[in-house]
């Protein structure tokens, strides 16, 4: 059993595919401008979870930018600033979840990304996401950078963003791997993908901080609503349906849904010549998309003349063991003026977690002693990787348990064992006995003292990411 708790962004991935009216689009194009006609430039970049955070100069302070391409556009987390300019008119814009605001499109005058000044980039401010993002982000890039002629080579290895102006820049480098074409929806970009029983054209959205794969439950339906076959496959693959509690991050804030939720294992998924194999879904989700984690483990070429991806393994081998199926526990934040605590639990019937009796609605009080008053609090203490003792508590105020994470050393061993995998494939049986093994051990170790409080707390689990 491994227990999940660190991740837990939870279902909170910063979703942000904002809508921009074809007027507002033509607004942007007009005003929107790049110093450089001619140029090639190299920036050191931060990764977080997969997603790009590309550090740039605004009136002479440094901001964090994510380059995200499930934006049409750029957008501001927080209030208007002093030095920003309106665009000239209110648009009506939405975000991930579809929520709809009246807005005004703001300018920032002058941004400098390495040696290049882009002048009047557009953005939606709007202080909705402040509560999710702590800080690690100051708002991002959409997509419309590409759509200025801009080609770019995220080379998430080495941290590096390379971006040219220069047809052929990276054709070199192209001809060793699968063209991946995409089409612009909306002003973000959509690409080819096959699963066992399908084709969709999913979006390609590096702002899902941490996810890998998504499908909603609606779609599955609708693929399977006539076509037996594609419905055998789905059953066959469908390991647990329950009902959870969605929660999601959009531009204007976040939403809580309770909505059933299919867990699906595909054998395989295949974005040009990359081949995932053992991809967990949730299809508790609005959206069709192919999220950040993929970057953790290719780099990325965007190549805006021939409107192609193109992806780079950095070990050279195309499939990529993901094995991402969570253990059924998550966390999300409570709702707006819950006055009971700040992080709630998800918890799947029949999981370790279940059988111990935490339960859905269970309440985060603290972590290593801390009290967690925000999702902030908590996101900085699980990133510190040296969170042992997590206290939980119902709705009814009960305690429930305690649970401990050796996150930072058995994350070095899971990521270890995955780089192994991808290299050598046949040592997998062998990894997975001692990977059991190891959970065994380290599950069944209590300590007294916390028996005594009501509680128990469990030492030295590995918690990954669930998305």
């Amino acid at each position: 059993m491994i227990i999940q708790i660190k991740c837990l962004i939870i279902n909170v991935l910063l979703l942000i595919a904002v809508g921009i009216p074809a007027t507002a689009q033509r607004l942007s194009d007009r005003y929107f401008g790049i110093s450089k006609q001619d140029f090639v430039d190299t920036i050191k970049i931060k990764m977080w979870d997969g997603a790009i955070v590309v550090p740039v100069e605004i009136e002479g302070k440094t901001k964090n930018l994510m380059f995200d391409t499930g934006a049409g556009t750029g957008f501001w987390i927080g209030n208007e600033e002093p030095w920003m300019k309106p665009m000239g008119e209110s648009i009506t814009t939405r975000d991930a979840q579809n929520r709809t605001k009246k807005t005004a499109i703001m300018m920032i005058p002058s941004l400098k990304m390495g040696h290049l000044t882009i002048k009047n980039y557009p953005v939606v401010v709007d202080d909705g996401l402040s509560n999710f993002s702590c800080g690690i982000i100051d708002g991002a890039f959409g997509f419309d950078l590409v759509s200025k002629g801009i080609s770019f080579k995220f080379d998430t290895r080495d941290s590096l963003l390379i971006m040219t102006s220069r047809k052929g820049f990276f054709a070199k480098e192209e001809k060793r791997h699968a063209k991946v074409p995409y089409k612009v929806y909306g002003n973000v970009p959509f690409l080819w993908t096959k699963i066992p029983f399908a084709h969709p054209r999913m979006l390609f959205d590096m702002g899902a901080v941490g996810g890998w794969f998504s499908l909603p439950q609606d779609l599955l339906d609708l693929w399977a609503k006539d076509n037996p076959d594609i419905k055998r496959q789905l059953d066959s693959m469908t390991v647990n349906v329950d009902t959870t509690v969605m929660t999601y991050a959009g531009l204007f804030g976040a939403s809580y849904d309770t909505v059933i939720n299919g867990e699906l294992c595909f054998p395989t998924i295949e974005i040009g010549d990359i081949v995932l194999k053992e991809v967990w879904v949730s299809t508790a989700t609005h959206s069709r998309a192919v999220g950040s984690a993929l970057l953790e483990h290719v780099s990325l070429i965007i190549d805006a003349p021939k409107k192609s991806f193109y992806f780079l393994p950095h070990d050279g081998n195309p499939e990529i063991n993901v094995a991402n199926r969570g253990s059924g526990l998550k966390f999300v934040p409570a709702e707006e003026g819950d006055t009971l605590g700040a992080m709630k639990t998800i918890v799947r019937k029949g999981t370790k977690a279940y059988e111990k009796g935490l339960r859905t609605g269970d309440y985060l009080i603290s972590v290593d002693d801390t009290p967690i008053p925000d999702l902030c609090t908590y996101m900085l203490l699980v990133r510190s990787g040296t969170t042992k003792r997590f206290v939980f508590r119902s709705p009814e105020g009960k305690s429930r348990r305690w649970i401990g994470s050796s996150y930072f050393f058995l994350n070095r061993i899971i990521r270890s064992s995955n780089h192994i995998l991808n290299q050598y494939p046949r040592l997998f049986p062998v990894l997975r006995v001692a990977g059991f093994v190891l959970q065994l051990a380290l599950f069944h170790e209590r300590d007294a003292d916390a028996e005594k409080q009501g509680g128990h707390r469990y030492r030295g689990q590995y918690q990954p990411v669930e998305t």
